[in-house]
């Protein structure tokens, strides 16, 4: 259980550490925004009718974005499976003393 909890806040400070880098950061796309931190560069819909090709040196900072977003993603997926497991440790460890409930 100790490896858990430390895995946990581990992943926690991680997280809270990529998410802030993620906002501080800028790529030049005008959609992005500090609320808008967690989506991908091609989750935005384009405002023009008419497809114009990007420069080379955006297109390489959106895909650099793009996978500290996934990264993130990661991040929040191990936080998931490592809460549930905390959970299931801790409810063993309940379940395994013997609680007398006061009638």
């Amino acid at each position: 259980m100790f490896i858990v909890t430390s895995l946990l806040i581990l992943f926690f400070l991680s997280f809270k550490l990529l998410s802030n880098y993620i906002k501080k950061i800028r790529t030049g796309d005008p959609n992005e925004s500090d609320l808008t931190y967690w989506m991908f560069s091609y989750d935005f819909k384009s405002t023009n009718q008419e497809w114009v090709p990007e420069n080379s040196k955006l297109r390489q900072r959106k895909r650099a974005r793009n996978a500290l977003v996934f990264v993130l993603y990661l991040n929040a997926f191990c936080i998931f499976l490592l809460l549930n497991n905390f959970v299931a440790h801790l409810l063993e460890v309940i379940v395994s003393q013997k609680f007398s409930y006061p009638v």
